[in-house]
């Protein structure tokens, strides 16, 4: 074929295309089936060319071998080949992903390099189809011909409707070409440009070439996370679909139609499979074998990364090295990756067993295919055909493998080693458990970061809001504000969870109140607790202590409140005194103010001869009593107690009531969480009533006890049918809807 004749081909194509769009302009339903259509075109025309043949350039090496004339040239070839393999693949996905950044870079990155390809096809086509691709017909050439008049109409298109400004934003995407650029640079790039390098990759030793690459395996994923984090949902699936298929075209190049001709190529290896099983996942949202190479390639492709299956001597740079690890480097972090963007959801137990079937599965397909294709070579998918593991553990190992069950059907002799594969099975299964368990501390770990991240953001722009209102209103006046705890619509769910923990609660109690707050385990009342201490943020919804907003101004807040939590943590070196001590140092309270509280506290606990020994010796009742003088030495207007009774015998039960009723009587709130019915009868004066996050109702004791026992009113309460909250799939934060558990009306509290 001519050059003039391929030229023009490629114009031809690009002229007769862009008059169809501008003819289909005012139809966008037309125009976006045509966009399409045009894309899966190119698709087919890349992939067929692709898979026809090896590349002139794969054996390239040092510059020398090229099909190409002078050296100049064949970097040109090198790299204008590299930039079209990318510059393609954007197209192809482009009608998929019409965003601003997308079009940005379709218009001033994928033209560009259609156009300069174009003009420079002979250097192009050479590069791929070898010298002499003019000597003759070369279907090869005909399809690129092809490819660049698609590229040339659909950019020529992109700009005839967008444009050419670029905004700002639009800009900062052109940081995407780097990753891009990553993700399709052919295993023979170095190889071509710079023969091998003086480093070959000595794994057992972990000497700095290996450790580089290990080092990239995290940054690479590291810094695509940093630049995609705060994009949406599409983008980010764009972005990871078009790496994930660049790669995967990268590692094609080892496995085109005519390798696939003998069984022995076909790509069966364990991350072999995650280099196919990642796009589809990523095109068809394949949730359930997404899991698969979530929970058993990464584990796999670490391991292949420390240990990889090539000899000591492997160049760095050779085309062998570098597609080794494109393909490990995929299979380890894109799955990874992949959740943390939250393109898909973090999985939970029902996930993992999916994983397994998945793993199970495979690992069956692989036994038979590696007993069956021995019989035309060597064949190893994953390692359970040969010693090559069993060699790196011992000689129990290999041992077993001497165990054989052997049989023919027709022709064929399969051979299987039952006890070391099943024991194979058996510890990668193992391990998969152990990352399972490794992936859920991570994700406690990063929910930790991020919840203090979330809330230094939020004491931020509530500290700006509160210098607004103190600007307008004045400072609170503490001394003077009257004694409230109050309760405005909080609502609060835990992370992830779409059901609310507490929904919508209303309260409010005053000073002089012992407030027993009552509910079956997993009610609510600890939620609420831990919100008003300020130990968790709210989700929705205000709480005020006299006054002071609990969120805006925690600290001032915090110096009004008196915490006993149901489980205590005490510095144990500490004696009791010490501890106290401690603890009024942090709440400014004055020697004598704080001596005058020991002294009264440590009489009515009975503590005196062991309060100046270690806490380590006391016992539990003990602990639980220093934990109360603490949560009383700076005389707080708000003393909660959230189930401190467990554990104390009948005479410190007693000491706690007394005190809780002297608490109040002074003015104070003194706030109860409990389950013991009894208890709360013969100490409160008001009660609240919650049922799965739901209060329902509020009443002075003494007028239950008129109609009722305090019991009685409790079971009627608790025995009343209440919805589940939870958050609609799709709606803002702050919408809440029920679920379909329930479908009686809940009744409200009355406060």
């Amino acid at each position: 074929m001519l050059i003039g004749q391929l030229f023009s081909l490629a114009i031809a194509v690009a002229i007769i295309m862009v008059i169809y769009f501008h003819y289909k302009k005012n139809s966008n339903k037309a125009a976006g089936i045509l966009m399409k259509v045009s894309s899966f075109t190119l698709a087919g025309v890349f992939f067929i060319r692709f898979m026809a043949g090896k590349d002139a350039m794969r054996y390239i090496f040092e510059l020398s071998n090229s099909p190409l004339e002078s050296e100049f040239l064949t970097v040109m070839c090198l790299i204008l080949n590299w930039m079209l393999f990318s510059a393609i693949l954007l197209f192809i996905l482009y009608p998929f992903f019409r965003n601003g950044k997308y079009t940005a870079i379709v218009k001033y990155y994928g033209l560009p390099v259609a156009l300069v390809s174009t003009i420079f096809i002979t250097v192009v086509t050479k590069g791929i189809c070898g010298a002499e691709v003019y000597d003759a017909f070369s279907i090869r050439a005909l399809f690129m011909g092809i490819e660049l008049g698609i590229m040339l109409a659909y950019g020529t298109v992109v700009i005839l409707e967008t444009g050419l400004k670029v905004s700002r934003e639009d800009a900062i995407g052109f940081v995407y070409i780097i990753f891009m650029l990553l993700a399709t640079m052919p295993g023979y790039m170095f190889q071509a440009l710079f023969g091998y390098s003086s480093y070959t990759v000595r794994v057992k030793s972990f000497e700095l070439p290996h450790r580089i690459v290990l080092y990239f395996s995290f940054l690479i994923p590291f810094g695509l996370y940093l630049l995609l984090h705060k994009k949406d949902k599409e983008t980010i699936r764009g972005i990871l679909l078009y790496i994930s298929l660049g790669t995967l075209l990268s590692f094609s190049d080892g496995f085109k139609f005519i390798d696939l001709t003998n069984v022995l190529h076909w790509p069966f290896h364990l991350c072999n499979t995650a280099m196919y099983i990642i796009p589809l996942c990523l095109i068809f949202r394949w949730k359930k074998i997404f899991y698969f190479t979530y929970f058993i390639n990464v584990f796999g492709a670490f391991m292949a990364m420390i240990m990889p299956n090539f000899s000591d001597t492997a160049n760095m740079f050779s085309d062998r090295t570098v597609i080794f690890y494109i393909n490990h480097y995929i299979a380890f972090f894109m799955p990874i990756l992949i959740v943390a963007l939250k393109v898909y959801e973090r999985p939970k137990l029902k996930e993992f067993k999916y994983s397994l079937v998945g793993f199970g599965a495979y690992f069956l397909l692989v036994l038979i295919l590696n007993a069956w294709f021995s019989n035309y070579g060597e064949v190893d998918y994953f390692f359970i055909n040969s010693d090559y593991i069993a060699d790196k553990i011992g000689k129990w190992a290999e041992d077993l493998l001497k165990i054989t069950w052997e049989f023919n059907i027709s022709n064929l002799h399969f051979v299987f080693y039952p006890v070391y594969q099943l024991i194979f099975f058996g510890v990668y299964v193992g391990f998969s458990a152990a990352i399972w368990f490794l992936y859920e501390a991570a994700y406690s770990f990063v929910d930790t970061i991020y919840d203090i991240l979330d809330r230094k953001k939020k004491i931020r722009a509530d500290y700006l809001a509160l210098q607004v209102a103190r600007a307008q209103m004045g400072d609170v006046d503490m001394d003077n504000q009257e004694i409230t705890l109050e309760l405005r619509h909080f609502s609060k769910r835990y992370g992830t969870s779409k059901v609310y923990a507490v929904n919508d609660a209303n309260l409010v109690v005053h000073g002089g109140d012992v407030f027993g707050f009552l509910g079956h385990n997993g009610a609510g009342k600890s939620t609420i607790i831990k919100s008003i201490v300020g130990i968790q943020p709210i989700t929705s919804g205000s709480i005020f202590v006299c006054g002071v907003d609990v969120e805006k101004e925690s600290v001032k807040a915090k110096m009004n409140i008196g915490y006993v939590p149901d489980h205590y943590a005490l510095y144990e070196k500490l004696t009791g005194r010490q501890y106290i001590n401690y603890i009024a140092d942090l709440y400014g309270v004055s020697e004598e103010d704080r001596n005058k509280a020991i002294d009264k506290y440590v009489k009515i606990f009975e503590l005196e001869g062991a309060f100046d020994n270690q806490m380590k010796t006391y016992s539990h009742g003990m602990k639980q009593k220093i934990t109360i003088i603490s949560a009383l030495v700076h005389n707080p207007k708000l003393w909660i107690l959230d189930e401190p009774l467990t554990g104390l015998d009948p005479t410190s039960i007693y000491q706690v009531k007394e005190c809780m009723k002297e608490h109040a009587k002074a003015g104070n709130i003194v706030f109860f969480s409990s389950h013991l019915i009894d208890v709360v009868q013969s100490v409160c004066t008001r009660v609240a009533i919650i049922k799965k996050g739901h209060i329902l109702d509020v009443q002075d004791v003494k007028d239950i006890e008129k109609k009722t026992t305090l019991e009685q009113y409790y079971l009627d309460q608790t025995s009343k049918d209440v919805e589940v909250t939870a958050v609609e799939e799709n709606a803002p934060s702050d919408v809440i809807v029920p679920t379909k558990e329930k479908t009686k009306k809940t009744k409200k509290a009355k406060v």
